[in-house]
């Protein structure tokens, strides 16, 4: 039952004023007003944010004969009661019912049902109610892509102890965050102690225009401050700063890429991002960093290409700069470090063979592929020429194996897995009329999706699908397909 719940305090006083002039005569008349009755509204209800969540009250007013259907406004309010007064209150639903997607951050919340007579003016409430709203994003794949033309951010939620993995669209809607990406998708990282201080775990978002930006991990609430130019020292960059792509070899410890400079965090070393760090310390100007980086994993010396000179060079923690590679003398299975001839097509640091790195490159003299992989300390353990690897000068994108050190690459709808072993390539998917967007691993994400090959293909809406790599080129065996989401450019796996 509604209770009226509208006191005037000027009233009650004028009346025991009266009260005390005037004798009671006893006469009096009454008139009964409109009362609701409401039924079908439970005490206590859980509900995940961003699902859809219904209630739907069943209305019995008595004295309404139901001619004027617009006679009654109605309100559903939540309260976060841990939250300031002026930050508490959301009013999530107008209507008689409500029923739409829940956009509540995690909490629990007291939730007022309101309902106001038009004709009388009379307000009522329901007795309060408890509302769970539980997370929906808890873990599982982030997906930055491109939807007619535009950056959107989804996600494909594993939620533990629930068997189906749920697709979320546009999940900074869905959230309730504030975060609204502009312009084309770029890129989404997931890591953990991104910064000096108390938060523990960063997902970082990039669009073209709105730039990179932190998410809250739990809520995926965002404020200005929590774009990345906050991060560094003096704000070194513009406010709508966007990556063109982050590396975190370990937790703490970060790497940008943007326009041929490298910036570089360490939490443990209070280093922030500042001044470009494609720079050898016996030179005065920065160099042309190749878009790629082998970061060098839990311990070892990362590694970046000078696009003008062709050479490598290694990064050198405590300068704040490069230093040229050991010398090597060039032959048939040596790569000479600091005089290569070549471009570099690919670069990363595996999981395979205690972190080994993986680099693609192409003789400027011949044209010829080769495949060079070295060790966390700098040791070459292989270089030799790409053979038998069909249209692999038409390849645009490429991943290796943490398990198998299989490198793999895309051309056009097609996915083929290269055997260093026995210097040849399978094909491994056709998708058909479906373009390969993204293929990768996500080495950051808990077992065992750090070991998986994620294909990313676009045909009308994007799809996401996950494979099992077998040992001895054995055939992909297909885990798990997402549909419906967008173009996708980037993912990340949000780890718990």
């Amino acid at each position: 039952m509604f209770k009226n719940i509208k006191i005037q305090a000027p009233l009650m006083m004028l009346l025991f004023l009266v009260y005390g002039c005037v004798s009671d005569e006893g006469n009096y008349n009454y008139e009964d007003i409109n009362e609701l009755e409401v039924t079908g509204i439970e005490k206590e209800y859980t509900a995940y944010t961003g699902d859809k969540f219904k209630i739907v009250p069943s209305i019995n007013p008595t004295l309404d004969d139901g001619t004027n259907p617009d006679r009654y406004e109605y309100k559903w309010v939540a309260v976060n009661p841990l939250k300031l007064a002026i930050e508490a209150r959301t009013t999530i639903a107008t209507t008689k019912n409500y029923d739409d997607i829940l956009k509540l951050p995690p909490a629990k919340y007291s939730l007022y049902y309101f309902i106001k007579d038009k004709v009388t003016g009379v307000n009522w409430q329901q007795p309060v109610i408890t509302l769970n709203v539980v997370s929906s994003i808890y873990q599982g794949w982030m997906i930055v892509g491109d939807v007619d033309g535009k950056a959107r951010l989804d996600m494909v939620s594993t939620i533990p102890g629930v068997a189906q993995a749920r697709v979320i669209n546009d999940v900074l809607d869905v959230s309730g965050s504030a975060l609204k990406l502009s312009g084309k998708a770029v890129d989404v990282e997931c890591f953990s102690t991104p910064l000096t201080g108390a938060v523990i775990y960063g997902i970082y978002v990039t669009a073209s225009e709105s730039g990179t930006a932190r998410l809250e991990p739990d809520s995926f609430a965002w404020s200005q401050s929590q774009n990345i130019a906050y991060e560094t020292v003096g704000g070194a960059f513009p406010t709508n700063f966007a990556v063109d792509f982050m590396k975190s070899p370990v937790g703490g410890e970060n790497f940008l890429y943007k326009d041929g400079d490298i910036y570089y965090f360490n939490r443990t070393m209070q280093i922030r991002y500042g001044l470009p760090q494609n720079k050898v310390d016996v030179e005065t100007k920065t160099f042309r960093a190749a878009p790629f980086i082998a970061e060098g994993a839990t311990v070892g010396t990362p590694v970046f290409f000078d696009r003008d000179l062709h050479r490598f060079v290694r990064y050198v923690y405590s300068k704040g700069s490069c230093s040229a590679m050991p010398p090597l003398v060039g032959s048939a299975t040596v790569l000479d470090w600091n005089n290569t001839n070549c471009d570099l097509v690919y670069m990363t640091t595996s999981g395979y063979n205690l972190d080994e790195s993986f680099a693609v490159l192409k003789n400027i003299s011949t044209g010829k592929f080769y495949l060079l992989r070295f060790s966390t300390t700098l040791v070459q353990s292989y270089y030799k020429e790409i053979l038998n690897a069909p249209d692999f000068d038409k390849a645009t994108k490429f991943a290796v194996s943490p398990d198998s050190g299989y490198l793999f690459y895309t051309v056009g709808n097609k996915v083929y897995e290269y055997d260093n072993g026995t210097q040849s390539a399978k094909l491994m998917l056709n998708k058909g009329s479906e373009e390969v967007t993204y293929i990768g691993f996500s080495k950051r994400a808990t077992k065992p999706f750090n070991t998986k090959l994620v294909v990313g293909s676009y045909s009308t809406t994007g799809k996401l699908e996950v494979y099992t790599v077998p040992p001895v080129n054995g055939d992909l065996i297909l885990d798990n397909a997402y549909t419906g989401l967008c173009k996708i450019v980037d993912v990340s796996y949000r780890s718990r």
